[in-house]
C-alpha cells in the first residue's frame, strides 16, 4: 500500500471520525473515500470503532447515584464502578490502533511482487512488443529491455540497454520512465521518442519526434522539444543538444540505414549497430568527413565500397585470433 494510503489510515481518518480536522483535510479525506469501494469500507470500519468508543464517553453522563442508593456500601461501589469504566477506556485505547492495524494488513491486500520481463534482440535484427500500458517499443538489434508485467502504482518505469524507439500511451497520472546502465533517464507522459544506451558506449542519445521529455542525468535535466536530439557523453558529463528531422536516428525500425550528412564516427558507430562489428580505425584523415545517402538491402561490404568512392576511404576485414568472437574486425586505414 502507498505512503499516502498509510498517512490517511493512520492520521487523517481517526481525526476525521472525530470531527478534529480542517476543512482541507476533510475534502482530501471524503475524496480518498470515494475512490473506491475498498476506502470506504475502511473509513466504515474505522467509524464503527469511533462510534463505540463513544458510548464509553456516555456512560460518565449517566447518572448511577439512584441505581446504587440502596446498596450500603457506596463507597465500594462507586470505586469499584470507576475502576470498570477506566478499564473500558483503557481496552478501547489499546483496542483502537490495534484494529487500524489489523485493517492495513488483512482488508487492504498487500501488493504482491510483480513479475518483471525482458526482451532481448540478436545482433543484427530488430522486433517490436506493446507494453501493458499499450506503449508501443522496437528494439534494435543487442538491444534489451526489461519491464514489468503490469504497472502499478504512480509509475510506469521500464529498463534500456542499446537502442529502442517508443510510442508512450499518454497517461498524466503515470509518468513514463525509461532508466539505462549509464545513470542517466527519460521521463514521458506520451510521446514518440529513440533513445539509444549501450552499455559499452560512452554516449547516452535521445531524438524526440513528438511530445515532451525530460532528460535527466548526473548533469541535470534537460527539457527537450520536438526535433532535437540530445547527446548525453557519459566521461565529460555533458549533454549538447542539436536540431535534426529524426529521419536518420529511427530509420533503423523500418530497416534501413540513412545518413544525412552525418559525421564520420556516428555513420560507423550506425554500422556498428547494424551489422554487429567492430571498427578499428587506424587513420585519423576521416574524422571531418560527412556522408549523405540511404541504404536499405545493402551489404556492409557494398556501403564501404561505396563511402571509398565518395570519400576514399579504404578499409579491409581483420582476422579474428578468437574464433570464439561473433564480431567481425573492419578496419579503417
Amino acid at each position: 500500500m502507498s505512503e499516502k494510503n498509510i498517512d490517511i489510515v493512520e492520521e487523517l481518518l481517526p481525526r476525521y471520525c472525530e470531527g478534529n480536522v480542517s476543512a482541507e483535510e476533510k475534502e482530501k479525506v471524503e475524496k480518498w473515500i470515494r475512490q473506491s469501494e475498498e476506502h470506504y469500507k475502511i473509513a466504515r470500519q474505522i467509524q464503527l470503532i469511533y462510534l463505540a468508543s463513544d458510548t464509553i464517553s456516555v456512560m460518565d453522563r449517566i447518572n448511577t447515584d439512584n441505581a446504587l442508593s440502596k446498596v450500603d456500601n457506596r463507597i465500594f461501589r462507586s470505586q469499584l464502578k470507576a475502576l470498570f469504566i477506566w478499564g473500558q477506556r483503557v481496552a478501547a485505547i489499546l483496542f483502537i490502533p490495534l484494529l487500524v492495524a489489523y485493517l492495513l494488513q488483512v482488508l487492504i491486500p498487500e501488493k504482491q511482487d510483480i513479475r518483471m520481463l525482458e526482451v532481448r534482440t540478436n545482433p543484427g535484427m530488430t522486433t517490436s512488443l506493446t507494453l501493458p500500458d499499450g506503449t508501443k517499443v522496437n528494439l534494435n538489434s543487442e538491444s534489451s529491455l526489461v519491464y514489468p508485467e503490469s504497472f502499478e502504482g504512480e509509475l510506469r518505469s521500464v529498463r534500456l540497454e542499446g537502442e529502442a524507439f517508443f510510442e508512450v500511451v499518454k497517461n498524466p497520472e503515470k509518468r513514463f520512465v525509461v532508466t539505462t546502465p549509464h545513470n542517466a533517464s527519460v521521463e514521458v507522459l506520451g510521446t514518440s521518442f529513440n533513445m539509444e544506451a549501450f552499455k559499452w558506449d560512452s554516449i547516452v542519445s535521445t531524438t524526440l519526434i513528438s511530445g515532451k521529455v525530460a532528460f535527466i542525468s548526473n548533469s541535470g535535466q534537460v527539457n527537450m522539444k520536438p526535433g532535437e536530439k540530445l547527446i548525453y557523453n557519459i566521461q565529460t558529463n555533458r549533454s549538447d543538444i542539436y536540431r535534426t528531422s529524426g529521419e536518420a536516428e529511427i530509420s533503423w525500425k523500418d530497416g534501413m540505414i540513412i545518413f544525412k550528412k552525418t559525421p564520420f564516427e556516428e555513420a560507423l558507430r550506425m554500422l556498428t549497430k547494424r551489422f554487429n562489428v567492430d571498427f578499428v580505425v587506424s587513420n585519423n584523415k576521416y574524422v571531418k568527413d560527412f556522408f549523405t545517402g540511404s541504404f536499405t538491402n545493402h551489404r556492409l561490404e557494398q556501403i564501404l565500397d561505396i563511402f571509398n568512392a565518395s570519400s576514399g576511404i579504404k578499409w579491409r576485414y581483420i582476422p579474428s585470433e578468437n574464433k570464439l568472437d561473433r564480431k567481425s574486425k573492419v578496419e579503417i586505414y
